[in-house]
C-alpha cells in the first residue's frame, strides 16, 4: 500500500503548535506518513531554537532551512523569503511530497506555496479564509495562498463563506475547527505549585497575566510606543506578569528589548524566550488574563474561560468569542479593560462559560482523513474559479 507522504512547512514555534495536532494525526494513520520542513525563527536561538521541540516530539524533520536575517525591518523578512524558496526547492527535489500542508498568513507559507505550485505539488492551507481588518499584510498573504491552495482546511463557516466568494470550488472546502483547541484538551493538567515550580518563579499562588504582543508590520516603527503602554499600565498594577517573547516580524527587536527592561525594573515580571507546550498550556490555564494581541487570545483562550486584552490594531474585526475585550493604545483605556477582566465578577462569569466559534479540539483527525481520502490527479491540481 502507498503511503502518502505529507511534508508541513513550519518557521516559528506558534505555527508548529497550531500543526502539531495535525502531524501527529498524519503519522498515527497507516496510510500516511508525516515529515517536517523547519525554517525561520526555529532554527535561531534569539527564539529559542524552537527546532528542538519538534525534534523532542519525535517528527522527521525532511529538512531545515535557514532564512531568518538579522533585520528588523521590512527587507529581512522579504529576503528571507528567497533563502526559503531555494531551500525548499532542494527538498522537493530530494523528498517529493504528496501534499505540502502550510498554516496562516506568514512568508513561509507564501514560499511554500510557490515551490509547491512550480512543482505540481498539492496544496493543502490550514486557516484559509480569516480574516482581520487590521490593515496588516498577514491578510494579503492568507487569501494569496488560499487563491494558490488546492484543499482548504478552514476553522469557521465563516471563513468558507469567504472563500466561496474567492471563487474556490466547495468539494475542496473544509470546515475542521481550529488545531490549537486539540493542543488545549491533549495537554496534561499541572497544579498552580507544579506550575510555578515548572518555570521557575516564586509566587505562590498570586494571580498573574500573560504578556504576548507582536509587532505589526502597518505600524511596526511605533512598537517601541505601544509596548510601553502596555507595560506602564502593567508595571502599576499588582499583578504578576509571564512575559513571552515576540514573533520574528519587523519591530520584534523594540518589543524584546522593553520586555527586558520591564522585567529589570519590575521584579513582578519573568520573561520566557520559549516555553514547551506543556508549560505553554498550563500557564494559560492557570492565568487572570492574557493581554497583547496574539491568536491564541482569539482561538484558544475561549476554550480556556481565559479573558483576554487585545491592545491595538491586530487582531481587529477577527471572528471571536465573547472573552476578548479591545483597546487601542491609551494607557486609561488599557487599565480599564484589565480592571474588568479581573475584577469584573460577571464579566468573568461570562467568560468562564463563553463558547468558542473554532470547533471541538478532533481538527487534526479530520484533517488527516481529508489528506488521506481526498482524490489526487488532474481535478486536484487544475483549479477552476467559480462564479456566483
Amino acid at each position: 500500500m502507498h503511503r502518502r507522504l505529507i511534508h508541513f512547512l513550519t518557521g516559528i514555534r506558534s505555527e508548529y503548535d497550531i500543526l502539531a495536532p495535525i502531524i501527529e494525526a498524519v503519522g498515527a494513520r497507516p496510510d500516511l506518513e508525516a515529515a517536517v520542513i523547519a525554517t525561520g525563527a526555529h532554527l535561531t536561538g534569539l527564539h529559542g531554537y524552537s527546532v528542538q521541540q519538534i525534534r523532542a516530539d519525535g517528527h522527521r524533520i525532511v529538512g531545515e532551512v535557514d532564512s531568518l536575517l538579522a533585520s528588523d525591518g521590512l527587507s529581512g523578512r522579504v529576503k528571507g523569503m528567497a533563502l526559503q524558496l531555494t531551500g525548499m526547492t532542494d527538498i522537493f527535489a530530494r523528498e517529493r511530497p504528496d501534499f505540502l500542508v502550510v498554516m496562516g498568513d506568514r512568508e513561509e507559507v507564501m514560499t511554500g506555496a510557490i515551490a509547491a505550485a512550480y512543482h505540481r505539488i498539492p496544496l493543502a492551507h490550514v486557516g484559509g479564509g480569516d480574516h482581520a481588518d487590521d490593515d496588516n499584510v498577514d491578510n494579503i498573504i492568507r487569501h494569496a495562498v488560499s487563491k494558490m491552495a488546492h484543499i482548504h482546511m478552514v476553522t469557521t463557516e465563516l471563513s468558507a463563506k469567504r472563500l466561496r466568494a474567492l471563487g474556490e470550488e466547495e468539494w475542496r472546502i473544509h470546515v475542521t475547527g481550529a488545531s490549537g483547541l486539540d493542543r488545549l484538551l491533549s495537554v496534561p493538567l499541572m497544579s498552580r505549585a507544579e506550575l510555578d515550580e515548572a518555570v521557575g518563579v516564586d509566587w505562590a499562588g498570586a494571580p498573574y497575566v500573560v504578556l504576548l504582543f507582536h509587532p505589526t508590520i502597518t505600524d511596526f516603527s511605533q512598537a517601541s510606543e505601544h509596548i510601553k503602554a502596555i507595560t506602564r499600565v502593567l508595571e502599576h498594577s499588582e499583578l504578576r506578569v509571564a512575559a513571552m517573547a515576540p514573533n520574528s516580524d519587523p519591530g520584534n527587536h523594540a518589543i524584546s528589548a522593553e520586555i527586558a527592561e520591564f522585567a529589570a525594573r519590575c521584579s513582578r515580571v519573568k520573561v520566557f524566550n520559549h516555553l514547551d507546550r506543556q508549560k505553554f498550556v498550563n500557564l494559560l490555564r492557570h492565568a487572570s488574563l492574557m493581554i497583547g494581541n496574539s491568536s491564541a487570545g482569539i482561538l484558544e483562550a475561549p476554550s480556556l474561560g481565559l479573558p483576554v486584552v487585545n491592545v491595538g490594531i491586530r487582531q481587529r474585526g477577527r471572528e471571536c468569542g465573547d472573552n476578548v475585550i479591545f483597546t487601542g493604545y491609551d494607557e486609561r483605556e488599557i487599565s480599564a479593560a484589565i480592571d474588568k477582566a479581573t475584577r469584573d465578577a460577571g464579566f468573568r462569569d461570562r467568560v468562564s462559560q463563553c463558547r468558542t466559534p473554532y470547533g471541538d479540539g478532533r481538527t487534526g483527525a479530520r484533517i488527516a482523513a481529508i489528506l488521506a481520502e481526498v482524490e489526487s490527479g488532474p481535478k486536484l491540481l487544475n483549479k477552476r474559479f467559480i462564479l456566483e
